[in-house]
């Protein structure tokens, strides 16, 4: 059995009452609330899930082998 005067007192950043500091807790906010006054992440507002598509090709370049299309450009164009 541990000792505990009275336990480190806090007030709850939404409603003003005060509490043992290990009643409250953190809220996506920012602020140290009440169990009553908890108000969990709203599902709109989480980060989603991104993963990375994967490691681009160094110095890729497109597939011209079937392209039909005759090459127009002149020697003076460069």
């Amino acid at each position: 059995m541990s000792y505990r005067h009275n336990g480190t007192k806090a007030i709850c950043d939404r409603c003003g009452f005060k509490f043992e500091l290990r009643e409250l807790r953190k809220e996506w906010t920012g602020l140290m609330v009440c169990k009553d006054d908890f108000d969990p992440r709203p599902p709109e507002q989480k980060t989603p899930n991104v993963r990375p598509e994967g490691v681009p090709l160094p110095n890729a370049r497109p597939n011209n082998q079937n392209d039909e299309t005759p090459n127009t450009t002149r020697p003076e164009d460069l």
